[in-house]
Formats: C-alpha cells, structure tokens, sequence
C-alpha cells in the first residue's frame, strides 16, 4: 500500500479525536409564553392588579429564557417560574403571589440586612439558591404553628430549593447527552469513511477480507451505539423539560448547549466550607428553630464534607481524562502511523487504534459529566435541602423528613 493511502485512512480515523479535542472538549458558546398549570388551577379567575403584574411579569421573563440557551442556573431558575410544584409549595408557605422574579434575584431584606453572606464563594453558594432560600427561611421556621403545620411548611420550602438543584442536575444530563450523541455522529461519519476506503483497498488486493471485515464491524458497532446515545438524549430532554414543567409548543423551545464549559482552573477549596454549611444551610437552621441542632450540625459537616471528596475526586479524573489520556491516545496514533507506514503493522492495527481513541474520548466526556454532577451535589449540600446523591445508605428515607431528623415540637 503507498503512503498516500495510508495517510487517507490515518486521517480519516484521526479526525475520531480531532474532532473531540477541538470541539466537544472546548469552551462552551454561550420561550412563548403559555398559561402555567399552576396559573389553571390555582390561581382565582380574576386577580388583583398588583398579582396580574406579578404574574405578568414572571411571564415575560420565561419568555425570554425560552430564548436563550439555558445555563445551570437559568434552567433553576425557570423551573422556579414555571414547574407547577412550586405554586402548590409557596401556597403552603402563604407566599402564593409572591414575585418569584424577586425572590430569584434579591436576597430578603429581613435576611442579613438584605446582603448574601459575605464568605460566599459563588461557583458553590449560587446566587439564585442562596436568594431563594433566604426568602423561605422566614415562613418555613415560623415558630408560630403548630408542630404539623411547621412541617409541613419545612418540607414545602425544602421542595422548592431542592427543585432548583433538581433543575441543575437534568441540565448537566441533557448536555452530557447532547455532546455524546454529538460525537458518535462525527464518529460514525468518520467510520463509514474509513470502511469504504478499507474496502476499496480490499477489492485491489491491498487489505485482507479480515481486514475489511473489522472495519465493517468497527462502523456497525459504532452505529449500534449512536442510537443509545439518540435515545438517550431524547430521554434526558425530556427529563429536563419535565423538571421545568414545560409541555407543549414551550418544550420543543427549550435550547441547551451542544458541549459542558471548560473545567473550572482550579476547584474549589475545602476551607470554612463546614462552617459556611452549619452556619447557613436550611436543615441546620430547622434543627435550631426545633431546638435540636447537634444533630443537625453533625450531618450536615458528614454531608458536605462527603459531597467535597466526591467533587475533589470528579474534578482530579476529569483533568486527567482531558489532560493525560486522550493526549496519550493521541500519540499513540501518531506512533501507529509511523509503524504503519514503515509495513511494521497492519490496517488491522489502526482500526483498533480508532476503537481505543473512541474509548479515551467517550471516558473523557462521562468524566466532565461526573464532575459538573458532583459539583451540583456539593451545592446542593451547601444548601442543606434535598437529599444527597453521593453516597445514599440503605433503608435511606426517600424524601426530606425533618421531623425524623430534627424533632419538630
């Protein structure tokens, strides 16, 4: 076989993890409106002209993020606006027409003065978390009820912030998806071109019918794939479009983008994040209003501490992913090319090099998956809503039961 022709092939195969390299991995480039089921069934027939306004208002701003690609927190925040869980939870809380706009961007006056914590370090404690939070804490701890009532009030405000969380994590599986789906449909193009030119190469007598035969599974393998993957995207949209409480016309406007952002330079730092968590996170603050918060204290350092190891340890494995073992991949291609065209080894050979690129680039994106997934837990955490999705332990309660945990009286 000349040079030329194998040259053809490299390239071919190459572009596998060119592609990713230059595109998947890279910096991220960064609806109408429709009567919520909330806006059905629960709110009055004819509202006053300060709710219209609020409810208009809250209308023009869905609008205008059906018309952008979503981010992590818009995602939050739109499922705040939108999903019908929320009315149902804020009308337990007595804040049915509150302005969610306002409790999304400010912090409640009556909380710290109005001002977020000053030892926030925002990549964890996300603005629209610690606002909306700051909003609940108030009806959600009201000492005033009885022990029901602040229970059931506990776990409608637990349901909102754990929401905004829920919002996040559908977001990064959407994504993930996309981007995977996105590369097995450069890959399986890349593929059929390297079958055919092994095929063409076999009708001449210059590859063997194994040869070609290896190929051809190589390409099919990866076609049985791109419709998981296809699937699988499809599923993860619609998860997060059910997260959102979208249906209809407004579903099919939901944009995300088509690759994860670069990994964050340097991750985040354990420092004061025990004591930012016993200090603000919303269980701890059930525990002192029930009069019971060394329990809680004590979870809640076990919980954020486990979500840190677990964002520490996804963030190490995704550097390394990108940083060590697709470079790595790509070098050994490189080196195969040299052998190849040396006669040292054959076509079968670097068909198995691509099926290793393959698996170096797809670990590489699950890797940058595991790691926004386990950023999001450790917000999550610092939160105190919800239920950790590091490490579940068996016979775990299913949902946020505060009244087991901290003793509501």
């Amino acid at each position: 076989m000349t040079v030329r022709a194998s040259r053809a092939i490299y390239l071919v195969l190459h572009a596998l993890s060119a592609l990713t390299l230059a595109g998947l991995l890279g910096a991220c480039a960064t609806g109408s409106r429709s009567t919520t089921l909330a806006g059905t069934l629960v709110e009055p027939v004819v509202l006053t002209p300060e709710q219209q306004a609020i409810v208009d208002r809250r209308e023009a701003r869905e609008e205008t993020l059906l018309q952008q690609v979503l981010t992590p927190d818009t995602a939050a925040e739109l499922a705040l606006l939108h999903n019908p869980v929320v009315a149902g939870a804020l009308e337990t809380l007595d804040m049915l027409y509150v302005d969610r706009l306002l409790v999304a961007h400010t912090v409640n006056p009556d909380f710290n003065g109005g001002r977020p914590p000053s030892t926030m370090d925002t990549r964890i404690e996300r603005p629209i978390s610690v606002n909306v939070m700051s909003w609940l804490y108030g009806p959600a701890l009201d000492t005033s009820f009885t022990p029901e009532e602040r229970l059931a009030r506990v776990q409608a405000a637990d349901e909102v912030g754990a929401l905004l969380f829920a919002a996040r994590r559908a977001w990064v599986s959407a994504v993930s998806a996309r981007q995977t789906l996105r590369y097995f449909e450069d890959v399986v193009l890349a593929l059929e071109g390297g079958r055919d030119i092994v095929e063409s190469m076999r009708s001449v007598g210059n590859a063997s019918e194994l040869e070609a035969l290896r190929a051809q599974t190589l390409h099919a393998d990866a076609i049985a794939h791109l419709t998981t993957v296809q699937v699988a995207a499809a599923v993860e949209r619609e998860r997060l479009i059910q997260v959102l409480g979208l249906w209809g016309p407004d579903a099919e406007r939901v944009q995300v983008p088509e690759r994860f952002p670069d990994l964050p330079r340097t991750p985040v730092t354990p420092d004061g994040i025990e004591g930012r968590a016993v200090a603000q996170r919303f269980d701890v603050e059930a525990g002192r209003s029930s009069g019971s918060p060394g329990e809680a204290a004590v979870n809640a350092r076990a919980d954020v501490r486990t979500a840190w190891l677990a964002y520490r340890g996804a963030y190490d494995l995704a550097r390394h992913a990108r940083e060590a073992l697709v470079p790595l991949a790509e070098r050994t291609s490189a080196e195969q090319l040299k052998m190849y065209n040396g006669m040292l080894i054959g076509v079968l050979d670097l068909v198995a090099d691509a099926a290793q690129r393959i698996n170096a680039v797809n670990a590489a994106l699950d890797a940058e998956r595991d790691f926004w997934l386990a950023e999001i837990e450790l917000q999550r955490a610092m939160a105190g809503v919800g239920i950790s999705a590091v490490a579940p332990q068996p016979g775990a309660p299913t949902g946020f039961q505060p009244g087991a945990s901290y003793h509501v009286h």
